[in-house]
């Protein structure tokens, strides 16, 4: 592929074959998985939430209708031809069963894998890429749209932290002066913090050759002008350069909407709905090869609250995009929302552990991976039929 006159070869070809590139997702907050995918064949969904649900499909601003019983928000309406082609499946009442309702407790948990606090600092991801032998020594193996390495993250091998890769680098003229060789050599071995130093550099050099600028979108594909939008640009930049990239984190942020969460939520699903689609677009068929978990840390409580929003609770959604998912489906054994049904009386259960949702992907599409070391204490099941391989 020929694009801004420079010769592209797709990173996915420098992965073995058994390897998806993974672009994880996480919604920062707490996002709300009852307007997002909504219940409208049960009852009670109405019933708790009479100023803020989502109105059936066919009503004026309704649900898309998915199954019957399940519909998307209609900010979501994007996603809805990606659902309809095979290449997103939808988890339902998800989570890990931590038990807290703490943001910063529970995204500590979800992104370690565990629900006890005793259990290992690294990350779930960290150690399942530790289990592996990587594809290349390259410094973007593993990266963060981030200012700083996630969690999730933690034990891998020099992951890279970048919070916007056009400001990743030196000036031209800066460049030009040999003042980046003057730094190499400075912090040559055994200088304090040389191979920090050179890790960085190294990167620089890397991501300099690899020219991004002159990555544009392909098929039409249009990012919109979110924070969102901006990073899945740069993701999908990354994936179609000759860096050899396996795994990129990001964070969508502010889904804590404790009040009108109508307007709040319509906002938060646009975004997510349309940088996503694009990305989708953008890749084309490299989508073959690409896995896009998008998840967060609890879900909220069933029933709406004093300002039209909704609180803390448990169980939540998952989206899982790519041509290696079964997707054109709902996942999900619906506990119901009848007050018997709930969790502590007020929470959506989880039925469908966060744990089973990525012990089946790394098995599936990222090379394999001990789950017994990846996800310590958890017992399984291993598998939900969401990934095909």
């Amino acid at each position: 592929m020929v694009n801004g006159g420079t010769q592209r070869f797709p990173a996915s070809a420098t992965l073995p074959a058994d390897r998806d590139i993974l672009v994880c997702i996480f919604q920062r907050g707490a996002a709300d998985g009852l307007n997002t995918v909504v219940p409208y064949g049960d009852s009670d969904y109405y019933a708790r939430r009479s100023t803020i649900a989502v109105p059936a499909p066919g009503m004026a601003g309704g649900a898309i209708d998915l199954d019957g019983f399940f519909g998307l928000h209609p900010a979501l309406g994007p996603l809805k031809p990606i659902y309809d082609a095979g290449d997103l499946a939808l988890v339902h009442a998800t989570g890990m069963p931590h038990g807290s309702r703490s943001h910063f407790t529970a995204q500590g948990l979800v992104e370690r894998g565990v629900t006890d606090k005793a259990g290992p600092t690294s990350g779930w991801l960290g150690r399942h890429l530790s289990l592996l032998a990587s594809a290349s020594n390259s410094a973007f193996r593993v990266v963060a749209i981030s200012g700083n390495v996630p969690v999730s993250l933690t034990g891998a091998n020099e992951p890279l932290a970048i919070s916007n890769l056009n400001d990743f680098g030196f000036d031209q003229d800066i460049i030009d002066s040999g003042y980046p060789t003057v730094l190499a050599n400075l912090f040559r071995s055994p200088v304090p913090f040389s191979a920090t130093a050179e890790a960085a550099l190294s990167a620089m050099d890397e991501l300099q050759a690899a020219n991004l600028s002159a990555i544009t979108p392909d098929n039409g594909a249009v990012y919109p002008d979110t924070a969102l939008g901006k990073k899945l640009l740069q993701v999908g930049q990354l994936i179609k350069s000759t860096l050899p990239v396996e795994v990129i984190c990001l964070d969508a942020d502010g889904w804590d909407h404790h009040e009108n969460l109508p307007t709040y939520i319509q906002g938060s699903l646009a975004e997510l709905a349309d940088a996503v689609s694009a990305f989708h677009t953008d890749m084309g068929a490299q989508m073959q090869r690409i896995v896009v978990l998008v998840h967060t840390e609890f879900g909220r409580r069933v029933a709406e609250n004093a300002s039209a929003g909704t609180d803390h609770g448990t169980g939540s959604l998952a989206y899982l995009f790519g041509g290696g998912v079964n997707g054109g489906q709902v996942v999900s054994s619906w506990p119901g929302l009848a007050t018997a049904n709930l969790e502590m009386g007020e929470d959506l259960k989880i039925t469908t552990d966060l744990r089973t949702v990525l012990s089946e992907l790394l098995g599936k599409r990222l090379g394999g991976s001990d789950a017994g070391i990846v996800f310590p204490g958890f017992s399984g099941p291993l598998s939900a039929n969401l990934f095909l391989g």
